[in-house]
């Protein structure tokens, strides 16, 4: 049903060291983004349906709705659930009993920390489980031809920035009736560049099949290029590439994470286990000097056994996860 609710967010100088003079509630998610009113206060009165998933996001701000000019995000208010830094950090506080959703109540747990501690999640689920992706079409680009006449064709192309892991390259010609596969460079040696190691042409898949391949030829993958070692025609013929990509790290606390919500558990895992490790650091630095008739054993810290039950609980989350995804897939911590 309809709530109509009052929320607040801290003021700030924006821009330069000048009191912001208004700002401005966006509806981030779902998408797309849309600004949906002034306020020259810091609070205002939001009406949403409590059966959806919702994200608003407060800037500072300047200019009408039509022409503004933002400052840096200042607060989120989510409704429900949405896979975002701010969902994912109050989960883990509420595991932490450390609640940011009550009036009055002092954090113990800053949110740069855990901020930290989120990235450091993301990375290690695009080690294990990277996701899948696909590449817009690269079209081949037609040979060059320098002040001296020579003829080179374009074998460099660039990969997407969150690129990962090769999954197929496929080539396709301009009239689309040909697909093939390109294989990786086995770097064994043996041929040219230009021919095979039979002296037959790289592009025989254009001739009959005992003339020459029945691929273009190889690739190889450095530093987010993308390698081919023949000279493409560039026709309009393309590559097709199917990658697994790292999802990127969030800057803004909306920012939508690109994960699901199975996923999203294993992170709070994660982020829990890294609190308690520091809490635990912590007693052992202070508890190290009490004397007891003990000889002042630290093996009874009553935290040890709370961060190794949750690393258990992350330890089974991840094979439950390896169970459900692909085979296919070759990048898997064991």
């Amino acid at each position: 049903m309809l709530i109509t609710q009052t929320i607040t967010w801290p003021t700030t100088n924006w821009p330069a060291s000048s009191a912001a003079t208004q700002y401005t509630i966006y509806q981030v998610f779902p998408a797309p983004v849309t600004p949906l009113q002034n306020i020259a206060t810091n609070s205002a009165t939001l009406t949403y349906d409590d059966s959806q998933n919702l994200a608003y996001q407060i800037r500072p701000s300047s200019g009408a709705l039509n022409a503004l000019t933002q400052g840096p995000e200042l607060s989120v208010f989510l409704v429900n659930y949405v896979a975002c830094r701010a969902w994912l950090r109050n989960k883990v506080r509420q595991a932490l009993a450390d609640r940011a959703d009550q009036a009055g109540v002092t954090l113990n747990w800053p949110d740069d920390e855990l901020n930290t501690y989120v990235n450091e999640a993301i990375g290690e689920l695009n080690v294990l489980f990277p996701i899948e992706e696909t590449a817009a079409p690269i079209r081949l680009l037609p040979p060059t031809v320098d002040i001296n006449g020579n003829v080179a064709g374009v074998r460099q192309y660039a990969l997407p920035s969150d690129f990962y892991l090769v999954s197929t390259i496929e080539y396709v010609t301009v009239d689309g009736k040909l697909h093939l596969f390109l294989k990786e460079k086995p770097w064994r040696g043996g041929e040219t560049t230009a021919t095979s190691y039979l002296g037959y042409p790289k592009l025989g898949i254009m001739l009959s099949p005992l003339a020459g391949r029945f691929f273009p030829g190889h690739y190889y993958v450095f530093s987010g290029t993308l390698n081919i070692d023949w000279d493409p025609p560039g026709n309009g013929d393309y590559l097709n590439v199917n990658y697994v990509g790292r999802r990127s790290l969030p800057v803004n606390d909306a920012d939508i994470l690109n994960v699901t919500l199975e996923d999203m558990e294993i992170m709070s895992l994660y982020v829990q286990m890294k609190c308690w490790l520091r809490v635990e650091g912590q007693d052992t630095r202070l508890s190290r000097w009490r004397g007891r008739d003990d000889g002042s054993r630290r093996d009874d810290l009553p935290t040890i056994r709370q961060s190794v039950m949750i690393q258990q609980l992350y330890n089974q989350r991840l094979n439950d996860r390896r169970e459900l995804r692909p085979k296919t897939r070759r990048l898997v911590r064991r």
